[in-house]
């Protein structure tokens, strides 16, 4: 018999049912087909079907595997039927008899996808640029350069801390974005302006924020240069207490506001929750100092407590910085510079990124 005819018979007889063997973790089904032929699965309206250019005998085959249930032969086609998320994955190998090839399918569980781990969550920080509206702030005149107000300048630097915070995935809301306080309009009495002004900002520090940081301008009554922190707390010092009774409106109000806050910060000192924040205060205080007097090229004048009306609400790590002192006579025309307020922003975002990357503080 001619060897060509010997093949063709071969390969006819071939074409049987396809053979189901049951695995650990898998079903597999192998055909074995003509070389040469070709063959692709494809999904008819939900039904995945295996297509050949070589008839099969028909059969219908109940399977009852965990992969697949069974099958149905129609002439050039085998219907698979699987169960709910499993997937197939087909190959080729060597036939058993000349002109032939078999055709591996393996019905596997599909992998059920990781979990996706949720993103965590993105720390959010109050920047309050002091001042605004009616209330300056301090304010200084240097020849050529005209009035400089520690207003402008606080906002100025809050905007630049914001930007570069944003850039690394920080949320950021600001007291106030434009030239105004946060005391009603109409308000005229002054005690009672700033005291609302204050204690809007002041409740910003709430729980549902990561950090609060207080931003503001320095004046002194002789020459001083230099940068420094507070945080909560009995003032340490008699320039401290000065520093608070400005900070809180200055005057009468300043010192009225001023012994408010040191009966509230009595009561804080003897809580223990409050004395953990406090804690993280300090620290967050000490981060910003350091990083500001490095990129700002000014003098460390320390971390300090002081009676701060701004954060005496605070449940979360709140300070006050002091970027310079505006009547100085060089570092007050510096704060003027584009140049300097930048390396300020920086400086203090630096130091809040590093708090936030410590680990020191678990922030929600």
């Amino acid at each position: 018999m001619p060897r060509l005819l010997v093949l063709f018979l071969l390969a006819s007889l071939a074409l049987a049912n396809p053979r189901v063997g049951l695995h650990q973790g898998f079903t597999r089904m192998v055909l074995d087909l003509p070389q040469g032929s070709h063959y692709r699965l494809v999904d008819r309206e939900g039904r995945l079907v295996l297509e050949l250019e070589a008839a099969l005998p028909p059969a219908q085959v109940r399977v009852d595997s965990p992969e697949l249930l069974g099958y149905r032969v129609a002439g050039k086609t085998v219907e698979l039927r699987l169960r709910p998320g499993v997937e197939v994955r087909t190959f080729v190998l060597e036939g058993t008899t000349p002109g032939t090839y078999r055709l591996v399918l393996d019905f596997k569980k599909a992998a059920a996808p990781k979990a996706r781990k949720p993103d965590p969550p993105r720390p959010v920080v109050v920047l309050d640029p002091g001042h605004g509206g009616p209330d300056p702030g301090a304010t200084h005149v240097f020849p050529g350069l005209g009035l400089l107000m520690e207003k402008t300048i606080t906002l100025d630097v809050a905007l630049r801390v914001k930007r570069i915070l944003e850039a690394k995935g920080v949320r950021v809301v600001l007291t106030r974005a434009t030239d105004t306080d946060l005391a009603p309009p109409d308000e005229p009495d002054l005690w009672k302006r700033k005291l609302a002004d204050l204690k809007k900002r002041a409740r910003m520090a709430d729980p549902k924020k990561t950090l609060f940081v207080s931003i503001h301008v320095n004046s002194a009554p002789r020459p001083a240069r230099g940068v420094e922190t507070y945080y909560l707390g009995r003032a340490a010092d008699p320039e401290a207490l000065r520093l608070a009774v400005w900070e809180n409106g200055g005057g009468e109000v300043g010192r009225r506001l001023t012994r408010e806050t040191e009966t509230l910060t009595d009561k804080v000192l003897k809580d223990l929750l409050a004395q953990a924040n406090l804690s993280f205060s300090e620290q967050l205080a000490g981060k910003i100092e350091a990083r500001l007097s490095q990129a700002a090229a000014s003098p460390d004048r320390g971390v300090h407590s002081a009676p701060l009306y701004v954060l005496r609400y605070a449940r979360i790590p709140a300070v006050l910085v002091e970027v310079g002192f505006l009547n100085h006579p060089q570092e007050g025309r510096a704060l003027a510079t584009p140049a300097h307020r930048q390396a300020v922003a920086e400086g203090i975002a630096e130091g809040i990124l590093q708090f936030l990357s410590s680990g020191a503080y678990a922030f929600k």
